[in-house]
């Protein structure tokens, strides 16, 4: 059965070097926020890395006190059976 609903999401501005992503990851998971789906898109230089997690308030809040560019948005997540 699939599931439609309203959420939020968080985009992140990243520099495209080694490690930022790392350093996202770990931000959220020191603050006991799960990610539960994520893309990038990149070029050469830059990222925008999108993200749907359990608590998005609190990501935020959490990225940008560690002085990353990040903004949220209200989003349409659908979730499908996996077969």
């Amino acid at each position: 059965m699939m599931e439609t609903r309203l959420t939020k999401q968080v985009s992140v501005f990243l520099e495209n070097k080694s490690g930022r992503l790392r350093d996202v990851c770990h931000a959220l998971g020191e603050a006991g926020v799960n990610i539960r789906a994520l893309c990038i898109a990149d070029t050469s230089d830059f990222g925008i890395l999108r993200l749907i997690l359990d608590r998005p308030a609190q990501a935020l809040e959490v990225l940008t006190e560690q002085n990353f560019a990040a903004s949220e948005t209200n989003v349409l997540a659908v979730q499908v059976p996996d077969r």
